[in-house]
């Protein structure tokens, strides 16, 4: 038998073997689109956006092109670890058992990967640079269209790596990775009006900052190559050439160590999280006073409740979800803060603590979703669940108190001409507020991840609700402070902090006690929400009048009135007329002006979040019904 035919079927074999992973994603792709309209959705969107770039690459500036492209690539990398999109791709671990190598399983998974709605819709937004090359001619054409190609590339390997990297390895650094992204995303948001005027200046027109630094940016070489000398412009190109071919290498030689070892990339020198160690024990010849060393700095806690905040503690430095929650906070925080320097206002930068503080408050709402069937450990401990309750509080307080007193302190040196007196009175209270009430949020709506134990990006156990409520607790803890500043006789600002430390301790003292209620009496229903082991019962409510019904649940009659009827003092005789302006006639603070129109519009918000606390506490106090959990050991 000749070289010839071996040859031709090995090489056959070879390619046989890397279409496996495309035909896998391929099957995984319909299915996908079948069962879930989401990524449809997502892909005509992102059509949009870039039918949008190809419309503004026919006139718009080079510079600023060259940079939103760059942003195009760098949200291919970012994007699918913030929203799960590792979850649905061909990973190295699902080819350990093909006999193939490492340089055609890697080919076969970047060809799995180029299968996908966005994937083809990148291709058509970097096609922009080739439209924007057309008036340079043909030949700057081809040029740019192999740059763009270089960049579709480059985006699709490094989005790869980072799945398989950071994704697995790395999910602390992942996590911290996400929340800054994500927080970075929603801080421009709600910053938009500091922000737009200087996007408006960069779509006109990029300033020479930035023409300076996209010299240096690899987006910006292919129509830097056609734009200036050619000899440089094929240096460019050689160079991004190279960055591609380095990010290849790397992809292979990942995956060759992915498969030849048979378990996800973990960098080198990493080993799985130990487990907490033993406390040590006084022995006899132990002096008396080192028995507060070995308790540690929070040595004046009862022992449960130093337990549960040491192990709060450890899992907010150790889960992924709570350390992207944490980094999200703190640059939100500190972008709503800081980001109105660009239209020159500085106002709000000693606010960045409060800011920070009430983000990672509204981010810890339904942190018990996260512990799965662990609950059962505090409610068969004798006073389990006061200490469960107090340790988690106090473990927030540890960890978050730092943060917002930097960041204020912060603020306030950036900022030394603006009064900061308010927003250092009222980050006490939002401290007592957002240690308790997000506890007791989270006990209300348990909100589980579906495997507590590897939870990624995409699982999230707080909804809308339980982060309404849980600013809403702040803001009503520190309103007795913003109304004074507002209203107050001058005479009383030096009373200010104390107020805070005041409200602080009240917000504290109620959260605290809605959560002790919460856990003791509804132990059972909140472990069984968490470990998803049964479904937790549910109220019947009549869709007719039923005078007996209401005689035997009338907390629960009250708590839905309350919940229907209180969101009209906060949206249309509260946030209406003092956000947009719109005072109807049936609109109360419509028939005032001045303070007192303010006055009695922030009134009709406070009486209906007070209603609306009051509906949720009267709804936790509803007739409980047995709880029937199936026996599953037969």
């Amino acid at each position: 038998m000749s070289a010839e035919p071996l040859a031709h079927g090995s090489l056959a074999g070879t390619l046989g073997k890397m279409a496996v992973p495309a035909r896998m994603r391929s099957a995984m792709l319909r299915r996908s689109l079948r069962e879930h309209p989401g990524p449809a959705v997502a892909g005509l969107v992102g059509l949009l956006a870039a039918a949008w770039l190809i419309r503004y690459a026919l006139h718009g500036d080079r510079h600023t092109l060259a940079l939103l492209a760059g942003a195009w690539v760098l949200g291919w990398i970012v994007l699918p670890l913030l929203l799960g999109g590792g979850r649905g791709r061909v990973r190295p671990t699902h080819l350990r058992l093909e006999p193939i190598g490492g340089v055609p399983a890697a080919m076969g998974l970047l060809a799995a990967s180029a299968i996908g709605i966005g994937p083809a819709v990148s291709l058509v937004a970097l096609a922009a640079l080739p439209v924007h090359a057309a008036r340079h001619g043909a030949v700057a054409v081809l040029v740019t269209a192999s740059g763009a190609a270089l960049l579709w590339l480059l985006g699709l390997i490094g989005s790869a790596i980072a799945l398989e990297v950071v994704g697995h390895a790395g999910g602390p650094a992942g996590a911290l990775l996400t929340g800054i992204v994500t927080g970075t995303a929603m801080g421009v948001a709600g910053s938009l009006w500091a922000v737009f005027p200087w996007v408006s200046v960069l779509l006109v027109e990029a300033p020479d900052t930035v023409v300076r630094v996209m010299e240096y940016v690899p987006s910006g070489w292919p129509l830097s190559a056609v734009a200036g000398p050619p000899d440089r412009g094929a240096l460019k190109m050689a160079t991004l050439v190279g960055i591609v071919v380095l990010c290849a290498a790397a992809y292979i030689m990942l995956v060759r160590r992915v498969i030849s070892a048979g378990v996800p990339f973990r960098p080198r020198g990493t080993t799985a999280v130990p487990l907490p160690s033993e406390p040590r024990r006084t022995t006899a010849a132990s002096p008396a006073g080192n028995v507060r060393e070995q308790r540690g700095w929070l040595g004046w806690l009862p022992a449960a409740t130093r337990a549960v905040a040491g192990r709060e503690l450890r899992a907010w430095m150790r889960h992924p979800l709570r350390l992207q929650y944490l980094a999200f906070a703190v640059v939100y925080g500190a972008l709503l803060a800081g980001l109105p320097l660009l239209s020159d206002v500085d106002l709000l930068l000693p606010w960045a603590g409060s800011l920070a503080v009430l983000g990672a408050a509204a981010m810890s709402a339904g942190l018990v979703g996260l512990d799965g069937t662990a609950l059962w450990l505090p409610l068969t401990t004798p006073g389990g669940e006061r200490a469960e309750i107090r340790g988690r509080a106090i473990a927030w307080l540890v960890l978050v108190t730092p943060i917002g007193v930097l960041l204020a302190v912060a603020g306030v040196i950036l900022a030394p001409q603006v009064d900061a007196l308010a927003a250092l009175s009222t980050l006490p209270a939002l401290l007592g507020a957002g240690a308790s009430v997000p506890v007791w949020m989270s006990l209300l709506r348990v909100r589980p991840v579906a495997d507590p134990r590897h939870p990624t990006s995409a699982d999230n156990p707080t909804d809308i609700v339980s982060v309404l409520v849980a600013t809403a607790g702040g803001l009503l803890a520190a309103a007795p402070v913003l109304a004074l500043v507002v209203w107050g006789p001058p005479w009383v600002t030096p009373l200010l902090p104390l107020v805070g430390l005041l409200s602080g301790a009240a917000a504290w003292w109620g959260g605290i006690r809605l959560a002790d209620d919460r856990l003791t009496r509804r132990g059972t229903e909140v472990l069984a929400a968490a470990g998803q082991r049964s479904r937790p019962p549910e109220t019947v409510i009549p869709l007719k009048w039923d005078a007996e019904w209401y005689r035997e649940n009338k907390a629960t009659a009250w708590a839905l009135g309350l919940l229907t009827v209180g969101w009209i003092p906060v949206i249309p005789q509260g946030v209406m007329p003092l956000a947009f302006g719109i005072d109807g006639g049936w609109i109360v603070a419509g028939h005032l002006e001045g303070g007192a129109h303010t006055a009695v519009g922030l009134a009709m918000v406070a009486l209906g979040v007070a209603m609306l606390l009051t509906g949720l506490v009267l709804w936790d106090r509803r007739p409980q019904r047995a709880v029937v959990v199936a026996d599953r050991s037969g």
